[in-house]
This record gives structure tokens, sequence and C-alpha cells, in this order.
């Protein structure tokens, strides 16, 4: 092996991450100690260049590789590029949590995700160990992978090309051609969105901009482009501050008064505000959300919790609704 392959192995497993001893690569590539000096000074010496003229883009992961960490003697590591470049094992843990939670995958593609971030955990076996009850019993929503369809919607969101699909709901099927704009994830369902986040909202199936993606069946391209303009742009960051559920609606103030942990409103809506304690110990809450079914069915979850001040037609809803419900029971309210 030349001078220049074992250098090289060298740069490529610091930049894995490794930490390395000096006796080990002693003896591995069967060299004395100032040999190994001699290569750890070379590759400093070439850290130093490519420190200097990598370019300032945000979106490179070599932004900054740093320098050679010698703090423990004998032992060589780019601990400053570690720290930046490689998720720590709290953090995967926290992704595999996530990903478990969500149920958006079809058991296969979560088992290659879940398998290919879990090579790089450090300590295998305490995760392993954390995690195995999780992974033994996933069961995802989609029924096969959605890996194909998302593959396509994206090249098409991408070129701005219609798409013509087959889609079921409620046990009816048709044909659609729509324009994607973007992909969506909430509650269970990756979605393709064909309008902004305050169109119209599954009040009629002929004219839905919201599919779920493992519903969509036999997608194509069509050969046809179909600019969008900016200020019909889907938003789906303002969508997820707005609604509970993944509906689309127009902007409201939503006031409530919650007789239960702030909290459940707080977090679910990030820009709600406390307005003032009321006399029966209740929170008059203010909240800007949408007017969507996501909100409306949000509500109605909450149960003697909560009490909508405004708007009216949002209460409205609201009391119809659990007079319905009561109907069932064969319980009939005098008002």
């Amino acid at each position: 092996m030349s001078s220049q392959e074992r250098i090289l192995i060298i740069f490529i497993r610091l930049l894995q991450g490794n930490r390395l001893s000096k006796a080990d690569l002693m003896a591995e590539f069967q060299k004395n100690g100032s040999t190994i000096q001699r290569d750890m000074a070379i590759i400093d010496e070439l850290l130093h260049k490519i420190n200097a003229s990598l370019p300032a883009s945000k979106f490179s992961p070599f932004r900054q590789i740093g320098e050679l960490d010698r703090k423990k003697r004998g032992f060589y590591q780019l601990t400053a590029f570690k720290e930046n470049s490689y998720m720590t094992d709290q953090e995967l843990f926290m992704i595999f949590k996530v990903l478990f939670a969500s149920r958006g995958f079809h058991e296969n593609d979560l088992k290659t995700i879940y398998y290919k971030l879990f090579d790089n955990v450090e300590n295998k076996h305490t995760m392993d160990k954390l995690l195995a009850n999780e992974r033994f019993y996933y069961e995802g929503v989609p029924e096969s992978t959605i890996y194909p369809s998302l593959t396509l919607l994206l090249k098409a969101m991408l070129n701005q090309q219609k798409v013509e699909f087959s889609y079921t709901k409620n046990g009816e099927t048709k044909i659609f051609t729509r324009v994607p704009l973007d992909i969506y994830f909430s509650d269970l369902y990756f979605f393709m969105v064909s309008a902004k986040h305050t169109a119209k909202d599954d009040t009629d199936f002929e004219a839905l901009n919201k599919f779920r993606i493992n519903n969509m069946k036999q997608i194509k391209i069509l050969n046809e482009h179909q600019p969008v303009e900016y200020t019909n742009r889907f938003q789906g960051g303002i969508l997820r501050n707005q609604t509970a559920l993944p509906f689309f609606g127009d902007p409201i103030t939503l006031i409530i008064d919650f007789y239960y942990e702030p909290a459940y409103v707080l977090d679910r809506f990030p820009h709600s505000v406390i307005k003032q304690v009321n006399k029966d110990g209740s929170l008059r809450i203010e909240i800007p959300a949408n007017n969507g079914y996501g909100v409306k069915m949000w509500l109605l979850e909450q149960g003697a919790h909560v009490k909508v001040i405004s708007p009216k037609y949002i209460q409205k809803y609201l009391i119809d609704n659990m007079k319905q419900t009561l109907s069932y029971y064969d319980i009939t309210t005098t008002k």
C-alpha cells in the first residue's frame, strides 16, 4: 500500500467521525510512530487548505471541517466536524420515536429508513433495546409503499406539470387532473396538495384539492405545464399553525373559554394567547386559526373543556353537532 492510499484511508475514517488511535494505526499499517505523525501532519495541512477554500454555502455539509483534535494523547479526531455533521444517539432516538408515532410509512419503508439511520448509532445495543418494542409492533397506515407515487409527484411538482390519477373516497372513485403544489404530512397521512391553504376543502368530492397519496392510483404525469402564481402557493407552515388537523380554511380569530390545562391549546396552536382568567376559573384564549373542518373537529374533541365565544357560526356548528349526537341516544334538549 502506498503512502497516498494510507493517508486517504485515514482521512476518510476521520470524516466518518471516528476517533483514531496512533497505536492502532501503527499496528494496522505496520509503520512506526514518526510515520503516522507525518501522515497526520499532511492531513493537518490539507485541512487548513480545505477550510480556507470551502464555499460559504449554508447547504454544504463541509462549511467547516475544523482541525484535528489531539486533546487526548495518542488519539486523533475531527471533533468539531463530527459534532456539526453527525447526529448524536439522543437526536437519533427522538427521530426514531417520531417516525414510529407517525405511522405514515409502510412497514417495509419504515424498516429501510430505520436501518439507514441505525447505522449512525454509536451504542447500537442500547438503542435497539430501547426501540425494540415499538419496532416490533409498528403498523403503518399505507398498505403498500408510497415511494413510487412520491417520486412521480415530486417530479411533477418541481416541473409544474399536471398529473392524472384515480382517487377513492367514501367508496366512490373518480379520475382527477391536478397540478401538485406541495407534499404535506399530518395526522397519519402524506397528502398531495393542489391548491392554496385557504381553498375550499372536502365540501365537494369533484372539487378536492388535497389527496391522501396512499389512496392515489394509476398516477401519470401529463406533458402539460401550468405555472402557479406566487399568491396562490400552498403555505404548509401557516396551515400547520392554524389547525389541529389537515383541513384548509379561511383565517379566523377563534375565541374560547377553556376549562382545563391550557397547554393543550397553547401547544396545539403556537400563536394562541391567554387574554384573561374568568371568574369561574376558565381561561379566555384567543387563537389565530382557520374555519376548516380540522378546527371544528378539534373543538368537538374537547367536550366540556371548551366553550366557543366567537365566531358565532363556529359556536352554532358545535351546538348543532352535539344535539345530533345526543339524538343518537334518544336524548332531546329543550332549547
